[in-house]
């Protein structure tokens, strides 16, 4: 059969139109998604100074180290890829007490080298980054190399950026930031804010203006303002939310993304538990996203998944310390009803036409592997925050006994008497806390050592110097100071005979330093034995 020149000529055009079409979509261009994400969006919120967790249990939530791994393992997946954050970084409370402040300045300086190290582009500041004053807050921006956007913010000697335009994945990106750094005592000195609202108004506009199709909006204010003010403001693809400021060490649940109009609204929860991921799919240069999450799914899911993972937790536990067979397989039964339920949920589809987002958010865990650039930091840290507080604290002695009030001792001297117990102590964990904080050079570290040692802080107790005799846990960390029981063994009322279980929660096992799923029932199987309770 002969065919016409022309014909010919539009027959292979078509060809090359389809094949053209096919390599974009897939082999299906109706129904295949893009394969590549088109730029690809990390966000850090309110880090609050968690440089990594506390690793007194296994797989703990959090680490710079690891962020950085996953960072470095997915940056080949999209064609572009960038890091910003919202909330404080530097400091976990927004003031520093007097005695830890050189510590607390270098433990912010190895997370701003390492913020540095993992590219962060920009971030809106909360109220603890200024816990060691405005020349402090710009020394350590200058070291994380990143651009504080903050529009509604003015200091004297503070040149804030209202906004970033930068290039990625070949798209020019408008990054905007407003703040509120007010804290339960008030706000950083010398920090005058403006309207939250016509500070993100204004900057929008001039991100348009700079031609930047993609917009993001970084906030270190309250999460209920925010949604309102995304719900006037139109125009951000998408907004990551920190809080104003943070206090202490307790980590917050992870919390749901959601869309306001044609912005969506991401909050990685605190401390660096996770990492919010969001990839965006550009097509024919529309820049309108359409949801290709599932965003109610991907709620569900998660919701299940943290449930599955908590019940093999006890499962595991209740297995180590003898629970009955039956109890075992109940909890076998709920899994597998919960993993059913999982395997039910649809995968997300992308849309057919057009751009679209899709949203994760990654815990941050010691299975992502370690960045080796970035672990080092942490051990010099550690190093020389070991070599400076030993001699710092040299003197720091810990406080007299009054009158009627017993010193510690230490175990050794309750062996004399209670020597089947003291056998059955040190086989246990809790021997050998300050071993383990040795190893690492934190034994003279003010965030470690006060769960490592015996009467820290105490009348006649320990200090992070004055350890002589009381390191690691020991007896008189539940039965209290023994000096007046050894010289008057007869009298019961001067030991606590049998420790309240709350007060393991109360001085060390509280989070983050355990999983959420600890149990103090099931944790106090483990440190009775014969001669102890036994």
């Amino acid at each position: 059969m002969k065919f016409s020149r022309r014909f010919r000529a539009i027959l292979w055009l078509s060809c090359l139109l389809w094949l053209a079409q096919g390599c974009k979509r897939g082999t299906d261009p109706a129904s295949a998604p893009i394969s590549k994400p088109s730029l690809r969006l990390y966000a850090l919120s309110t880090l609050a100074g968690a440089l990594e967790p506390c690793g007194c249990v296994s797989d703990m939530l959090g680490g710079l180290d690891h962020a950085a791994a996953l960072l470095d393992a997915g940056g080949s997946e999209a064609g572009g890829s960038l890091l910003v954050a919202a909330g404080p970084l530097f400091f976990e409370d927004p003031e520093i007490e007097a005695r830890a402040r050189v510590q607390a300045r270098w433990k912010a300086g190895a997370i701003a080298a390492s913020l540095r190290a993992m590219k962060l582009v920009a971030w809106a500041p909360g109220a603890n980054d200024w816990a060691d004053g405005a020349a402090g807050f710009r020394e350590l921006k200058e070291q994380a190399g990143a651009v504080a956007v903050a529009a509604n913010l003015r200091a004297a000697g503070e040149p804030f950026a209202a906004t970033r335009v930068i290039q990625a994945g070949g798209y020019r990106v408008g990054i905007a930031g407003i703040s509120e750094p007010k804290h339960d005592r008030g706000a950083p000195d010398a920090v005058a804010m403006s309207d939250v609202e016509a500070a993100a108004r204004d900057a929008l506009g001039a991100l348009k203006k700079e031609g930047a199709p993609i917009r993001l909006l970084l906030a270190a204010i309250g999460r209920g303002e925010a949604l309102r003010l995304v719900e006037r403001v139109q125009g951000f693809h998408l907004m990551v939310l920190g809080k104003p400021y943070d206090r202490g060490q307790v980590n917050d649940e992870p919390i749901p993304a959601v869309r306001v109009g044609e912005t969506l609204v991401i909050q990685a929860p605190n401390h660096g538990q996770g990492i919010a991921i969001v990839d965006l799919f550009v097509e024919d240069g529309d820049f309108r996203f359409a949801d290709g999450t599932g965003l109610e799914a991907l709620e569900r899911r998660a919701s299940l998944e943290r449930r599955i993972e908590r019940l093999e937790r006890r499962i595991a536990a209740a297995a180590s310390n003898g629970a009955k067979q039956s109890d075992i397989d109940a909890r076998r039964s709920d899994v597998a009803e919960l993993r059913d339920e999982l395997g039910s949920l649809r995968e997300p589809v992308a849309p057919r036409d057009g751009s679209f987002f899709r949203y994760r958010l990654i815990p941050v865990r010691e299975s992502a592997g370690r960045d080796a650039s970035v672990a080092a930091r942490f051990q010099s840290y550690y190093r020389r925050v070991n070599e400076h507080n030993k001699k710092a604290f040299a003197d720091h002695a810990p406080p007299e006994p009054g009158p009627g009030q017993s010193r510690y001792v230490g175990s050794a001297a309750c062996g004399g008497c209670h020597i089947e117990a003291l056998a059955f102590w040190d086989q246990t964990r809790h021997a050998t806390a300050y071993a383990s904080l040795s190893e690492q050079h934190k034994e003279y570290n003010l965030d470690c050592v006060g769960c490592h040692v015996t009467g820290y802080e105490k009348p006649g107790g320990s200090t992070v110097t004055f350890v002589d005799k009381l390191k690691s846990v020991q007896c008189e960390v539940c039965h209290g100071p023994g000096s007046r029981h050894i010289g008057d063994p007869a009298d019961k009322a001067l030991m606590v005979l049998a420790p309240e279980r709350t007060s393991c929660a109360s001085e060390c096992h509280h989070p983050p330093h355990v999983h959420d799923d600890w149990n103090v029932g099931e944790a106090w199987k483990k440190i009775i034995g014969p001669g102890h309770g036994r």
